[in-house]
């Protein structure tokens, strides 16, 4: 059975992990939208948040190639990490693959990648995480 990385930022939707949808907080008051959980508005400071669903596309905003990691980091060094803007607001930050590195470009179209990792090297440790990949 595959499990989500954090089922309050991402929850899958299909039992083989290669699906699934990213979550955030939206308040009805002002219309501001996080991504993860939050406890409130953090333009408003309403409590009155609701759980909603994030565009699985988006834009590289920003970027870095890390070439030290931090310890425990589960993939190949180096690695691009990739800060994404969703058309809903929010920003996102995580690895971007399946990109040459010279083919990196900030307001490039990248798409939501599930990958599935083992988080401290043990077969039961695997976890789906998500990902960047050009669209």
């Amino acid at each position: 059975m595959v499990v989500s990385v954090d089922d309050r930022c991402l929850r899958l939707t299909d039992d083989s992990g290669e699906r699934g949808v990213l979550l955030g907080m939206r308040c009805p008051h002002c219309g501001v939208c996080v991504f993860g959980p939050a406890t409130f508005c953090q333009s408003c400071t309403s409590p009155d948040l609701e759980e909603i669903e994030l565009s699985s596309e988006g834009t590289l905003y920003s970027y870095t190639i890390v070439r030290v990691p931090p310890p425990g980091w589960p993939g190949p060094v180096p690695y691009v990490l990739g800060e994404v803007e969703l058309s809903e607001g929010p920003h996102v930050l995580a690895e971007v693959v399946d990109c040459a590195h010279d083919d990196l470009k900030v307001g490039m179209a990248v798409s939501l990648a599930l990958r599935t990792v083992a988080m401290d090297g043990a077969e039961d440790s695997e976890r789906v995480v998500y990902k960047w990949r050009p669209a």
